[in-house]
């Protein structure tokens, strides 16, 4: 048997498991099976290798990349639907959705709370179905989603199995590669921009699903939550190809320059400087991120101490930005012209190539004063006295 078949068996493949010995009381639940009192087990398959959206369902413990994040072991996806959005010991989940790749399928296993008297056998339930070797993959968890259920261990006295446990926050990758480039980082947003996923009508938006709980708990009838299962399981096989995209992501199969930057500043952010400087040269190459990159070469090659290397990636740097009329006024041209005018000065001992600089960093500080508004006097007087600076210490050269 495989780490994940105590789950599941090949009958199960045929459609949902019939529900049984269900409480008299509770009405509506999708296909399932009572697992333990109060607990209700819900599962699903989807191919690996079809496509999620625009992507493709990879299978995860495939994604190389990933090692360097703390991926190990089988990567499990998890996400909670919970009875407030805020936290705090009144909230708790009662829908918790766990993916993982199992022969040619990755498999969604969702355990529902039947009420909170049952909370303690609940978190025994979802415990069960993470494997000891598990690598952790939530979207925003380590904020919300693992605080809260180490919380409700707590108040159950007991502590989570896979606490310690290693954990990727995708949601911290997800800023890394779109902050600034889609309108939010939320999983959502992934879907639609990156993922090109769009859910059915079925779908339940986030903020209805506690207020769906409680109707729930007051009239017993779960016919209504369809919905909420259904965008539990969309959202972890959205995380899991979202997992999967990143990973290609950091691969460098893309031949977007921003793509590759930001897969170069996380090689880098991960101690990787080989990885970082290979994709950053390939962003050199592309048609839009050419002066960013050059720039993350510059400041790499500065803190390796190889100071030639630094001048040649900003002198280009430099070059290309004035090839790009349209900007200008971007501040990269003063920092370019600063860090250019610091390694003349102190490590070519150059005062004519350092002055040049200068009084280039101190002309575009004219042309963009009305830009930088209250920057400006601060810069300005930086730079002049570097300029004066520069006159005393090379006074024969006056």
């Amino acid at each position: 048997m495989g780490k994940f078949d105590r789950f599941f068996d090949d009958s199960d493949r045929q459609g949902a498991v019939p529900a049984k010995g269900e409480p008299p009381a509770v009405r509506g639940l999708p296909e399932g099976a009572w697992v333990d009192d109060g607990v209700y087990r819900v599962q699903s398959f989807h191919r690996l290798g079809a496509p999620h959206g625009q992507k493709v369902l990879s299978r995860p413990e495939e994604m190389g990349a990933m090692e360097a994040f703390g991926a190990r072991g089988s990567v499990v996806f998890l996400d909670t639907e919970t009875t407030g959005l805020s936290g705090g010991t009144g909230t708790y989940a009662f829908l918790c959705g766990i993916g993982f790749s199992s022969g040619d399928d990755f498999t969604v296993v969702q355990f529902f709370l039947e009420g909170p008297s049952k909370e303690s056998r609940w978190l025994r339930a979802v415990d069960s179905a993470i494997p000891r070797d598990a690598c952790l993959v939530t979207y925003n968890g380590a904020s919300f989603d693992l605080p809260l259920l180490r919380t409700r261990h707590v108040l159950s006295r007991s502590t989570p199995a896979w606490d310690g446990a290693p954990h990727i926050d995708l949601l911290r990758h997800a800023r890394k590669f779109y902050r600034g480039r889609l309108p939010s980082c939320s999983l959502g947003s992934m879907e639609r921009n990156v993922l090109g996923v769009r859910r059915s009508g079925e779908d339940i938006p986030g903020s209805l699903i506690p207020g769906m709980y409680a109707r729930y708990l007051h009239t017993r009838d779960a016919s209504h939550l369809s919905g909420v299962f259904y965008h539990n399981e969309i959202d972890i096989v959205s995380l899991a190809a979202l997992y999967c995209h990143v990973a290609h992501l950091m691969e460098g199969a893309s031949s977007d320059g921003a793509d590759l930057i930001r897969a170069g500043d996380l090689w880098a952010a991960s101690g990787n400087p080989g990885r970082a400087e290979a994709l950053w040269d390939r962003a050199c190459e592309a048609r839009q991120g050419r002066v960013e990159a050059l720039l993350r070469k510059g400041f790499a090659a500065k803190r390796a101490q190889d100071r030639a290397s630094a001048r040649d990636a900003f002198q280009r740097a430099l070059g290309a930005l004035r090839d790009e009329p349209r900007r200008g006024a971007d501040p990269t041209a003063y920092v370019l012209l600063e860090e250019l005018a610091k390694l003349e000065e102190h490590a070519f001992k150059s005062r004519e190539a350092a002055m040049r600089y200068t009084d280039m960093a101190l002309e575009w500080l004219k042309r963009n004063r009305y830009i930088l508004g209250a920057s400006f006097t601060r810069m300005h007087q930086s730079m002049s006295r570097r300029a004066a600076r520069l006159r005393r210490r090379f006074p024969d050269e006056g």
